[in-house]
């Protein structure tokens, strides 16, 4: 993995005019936990976090977090092994950030525009309600899968990629846009139809015309859709939506 570092001498270009806005060259970015970002053009970007060396530091960062713990308080071992422990985080936290930097770079080339989802992260990592029974009790309301999905959001980091897919997007010129993410999981980019029966895990089959794609490649077309309704541009200008994509994975360098 290749360091990159944002090039702060580099001052942001002027954003690009819709006249300058190819509808071809405008990627719609779904936002992922098992692929990082799918993209409308059928290309994904594999999540770092699902890699088996991303595993393996992280199972070695909870064996350090369990050795300090274990410590005696105040004591120069307990104090040497939490030193251990930050220097890992340091480590994950470096790589991943050069990650991102990479993912920002292949995004913006040959982009005239990206489009995202306008998600609340914090609202999708709240607690689940409880939900009390008639005996008093609590019946289970899926916290525990919940507290996985939560901690696989946080080392995806959604929120500090889009920012630095914006930080390198500002220096094209590229604009980038938010959409509201209604539907776009479950709309049919061909007929139109909306349906949470469209959608079967990682399959998009529409239900009433056929159509069917992978499901995070479709709804980055949906959001490519939104994203050019937004910027005033005429989607008729697109070729006939196809039926599906192979998605092909590209990972940054």
């Amino acid at each position: 993995m290749s360091l990159q570092i944002e090039d702060k001498s580099v001052p942001p270009a002027p954003v690009k005019d819709k006249s300058e806005i190819s509808p071809l060259r405008v990627k719609g970015c779904d936002l992922g936990i098992n692929k990082l970002i799918s993209i409308s053009n059928g290309r994904t970007i594999a999540n770092p976090a699902k890699q088996k060396s991303f595993r393996r530091r992280e199972r070695r960062l909870k064996l350090r977090q369990k050795a300090a713990s274990r410590k005696r308080k105040g004591s120069k071992n307990r104090r040497k092994s939490y030193s251990k422990v930050a220097s890992l985080h340091e480590r994950i936290a470096n790589n991943r950030d050069a990650y991102h930097w990479d993912v920002a770079n292949q995004l913006v080339d040959g982009a005239d525009a990206l489009v995202f989802e306008d998600l609340n992260i914090k609202a999708m990592k709240s607690r689940c309600k409880p939900r009390p029974n008639k005996n008093g009790g609590y019946d289970h309301n899926g916290q525990s899968a919940k507290r996985g999905l939560n901690r696989s959001i946080s080392n995806a980091a959604w929120g500090e990629l889009v920012k630095k897919i914006e930080v390198v997007a500002a220096k094209s010129g590229i604009p980038v846009v938010k959409i509201n993410p209604k539907h776009t999981s479950q709309k049919c980019p061909k007929c139109h139809y909306v349906s949470k029966s469209n959608r079967k895990k990682e399959k998009f089959v529409c239900t009433n015309c056929g159509h069917h794609n992978d499901a995070d490649i479709n709804g980055a077309i949906n959001i490519k859709l939104k994203g050019l309704k937004k910027l005033v541009i005429d989607p008729t200008q697109l070729p006939p939506v196809r039926g599906k994509v192979t998605p092909m994975e590209i990972t940054a360098t």
